[in-house]
């Protein structure tokens, strides 16, 4: 059996140059475009499941509405939590001599957590609990995940079986606004799930 799913990044925020977490700012007009604009590029996707924060829902639930699918909110699939930092712009966080520091977060994620932030330890359990759940059910409906940056490269390093504490990946990749990555999920006759990431 073989599922295919499409991973969406929100689109540009309102706001850009901010840590975007779980602040809940919406998503500029033109951002919500270029989702609805990806969400239609799906093909014949049967379900979309959206991160609560606005930045993700409001396209989702615009484009289920003209399309007559169902949408399932699921806030496993928000971003991270960075805590104190969450909303400030970047020039803050980086003139700030507080300790830890955003350089010691971006440098060890998984050894340094934001102030009264979410450890990455529990952010990326979150996430493998969410695919666990969802992938226990093993069914052949293409669905399209409305999301954000952060929770895409746990969920790579998921699929591509990375080791927990693995961090590297996390500075080496970038997923743009708007931009999407295809899965393709296989489940053989025992159950097992083998992800592939299709580009």
């Amino acid at each position: 059996m073989q599922q295919i799913l499409y991973f969406i990044r929100h689109g540009e925020p309102l706001e850009t140059g901010r840590l975007l977490g779980s602040t809940d700012m919406p998503a500029s007009e033109r951002g919500n475009e270029q989702v609805y604009a990806q969400l239609q590029a799906c093909g014949a996707i049967t379900q979309v499941i959206s991160s609560p924060l606005l930045r993700c829902q409001t396209v989702a639930h615009a484009f289920c509405e003209t399309a007559g699918l169902p949408i399932q909110v699921d806030p496993r699939l928000n971003e991270m939590d960075f805590g104190d930092w969450d909303g400030q712009s970047y020039e803050a966080l980086w003139q700030s001599t507080q300790s830890p520091g955003i350089g010691d977060f971006w440098q060890s994620p998984w050894q340094y957590t934001p102030p009264n932030g979410e450890p990455m330890s529990v952010f990326h359990q979150r996430l493998v609990d969410w695919w666990q759940q969802f992938t226990a059910r093993p069914s052949s409906e293409s669905v399209a995940i409305v999301t954000h940056a952060g929770v895409i490269k746990q969920l790579l390093a998921i699929w591509l079986g990375l080791p927990e504490g693995f961090d590297t990946h996390l500075s080496r990749l970038e997923i743009g606004y708007a931009k999407m990555i295809k899965v393709s999920v296989f489940c053989d006759e025992t159950g097992h799930v083998w992800p592939k990431v299709v580009f």
